[in-house]
Order: C-alpha cells, then structure tokens, then sequence
C-alpha cells in the first residue's frame, strides 16, 4: 500500500515540477521577446531622433539657400558668407545621419553619398544654375530622413547627377524663353539694336529654334540692285 502511495506521490510531484519548469520557462521566454520588443521601440526612437536633427539642419540651409541674393558669379565676400553656411549645416546633418544605426543603412548610406556631392560655391557656374542643383540634392535627402521620420518606405533611389543636369537645363531653357519673349517685345517697339539682335540669334539657337530670315530690301527706282542681264 505505502509503495502505491509513494508512486502516486512520485508522479504528482513529478508532473508538478515540470508544470512549473515550463511555466518559467513560457515566463521567461515573454520576458524575452518584451525586452526585445523594448529595445528595438527605444532603437526606433533614436534613430527617428538622429533623423529629425539632421532633417532640421538640411532645412534650415534651405531656407538661407533660397533667400539668398546671389547674383551672377557673386562676390568673394557674398560666396564666403553662403559656404560658411554650407559647412556648418551639413556637419550638423552628417553627424546626427553617421549615428543611424545599420538597420537603417537604406536610409543613412545614400543620405551620405548625396551630401558629399553638395559642393561649396566658388563662383561657377552660376548662381542661379548652382541653387537650383543644391536645393535639388537637399531636397533629396529630406525625402530619405522624412521617411524614416514618417515610419514610410524608403524612397526609391535614382541618378543624383543626372536629376540635377536634368533641372538645371529645365530652369535655364526657361529664363531663355523669358528672355527671347522680352527681346521679341521690345523688338516690335523699335527698343532694340543690334547687339540685342545678336542675342535673340544666340537665345534662339540655345532653344533649337528656327533661325528668322533675314528680311529682303526691294531694289529701288535708280535701278540698283536689279539682276544685271548678259545682253
């Protein structure tokens, strides 16, 4: 009797002991996937923050780039001011874009290279032709770190250089057509000389546009200019 009894002892403490083996273990293995789950929510956090101190330092230099009042090559002084600006902001957005861990390389790798191809100003080419490409890879870059911001997809990545070859011709073709239109204006109120014809020529050959024909002067009454007959 008492070995029966003992058996059934045995099996209970047995089975009891196992159930609490496995509940600690179902316990701890929670335990685990929540700190993993914590960690990765504080990783996400920190990189969003890293993101949203670089995307600020990108639009803040913007903002200077787009108000500037550069014109032509600029002036020495005028240059040094702008690329003082350039440095500054573009530390602050590599430094917080380096801290973007390696789970957010898609976003941090090319945020990177785009910067680098953001050059200082030294005076060529033109202004004007230099804030269009700038704002163009600044504006890249804010897509890439308001991605992450946002918790959207990654943008599709494409040709920097060529995107901005592409804009810039765009921008240029269209001060050309403006400034044809203003000498063609000014032509028909008799506003224009000759250096102003030369360049309508040049603004129409830039814009692949047929050349205008010289006008033909009529032979007057003395008989100049006539065809002059073998007879």
């Amino acid at each position: 009797m008492n070995g029966i009894l003992d058996a059934l002892w045995s099996m209970e403490f047995g089975a009891a002991l196992l159930g609490a083996l496995a509940g600690g273990g179902f316990t701890m293995l929670g335990s685990w996937f929540q700190a993993r789950s914590s960690n990765r929510a504080a990783n996400l956090a920190m990189a969003k923050a890293h993101a949203q101190r670089a995307f600020d330092a990108i639009t803040q230099l913007k903002l200077i780039l787009d108000s500037s009042t550069i014109t032509g090559l600029g002036t020495h002084r005028s240059r040094d001011e702008w690329n003082r600006e350039l440095r500054t902001h573009l530390t602050a957005a590599r430094g917080a874009i380096m801290l973007l861990p390696n789970e957010y390389r898609e976003t941090r790798l090319p945020s990177l290279m785009i910067l680098r191809m953001t050059r200082e100003y030294q005076g060529s080419p033109v202004w004007i032709d230099y804030q269009v490409g700038t704002d163009i890879l600044l504006s890249e870059v804010r897509s890439y770190l308001g991605s992450l911001i946002r918790g959207s997809a990654v943008p599709k990545g494409r040709d920097m250089k060529q995107a901005v070859e592409h804009e810039v011709m765009i921008q240029q073709q269209a001060r050309w057509a403006e400034e044809l239109q203003h000498l063609q204006l000014a032509g028909e109120m008799g506003q224009t000389d000759a250096d102003d014809a030369e360049r309508e020529d040049e603004l129409r050959g830039l814009l692949q546009l047929p050349a205008i024909p010289a006008p033909n002067h009529p032979a007057d009454d003395s008989g100049e200019g006539a065809p002059v007959s073998d007879g």
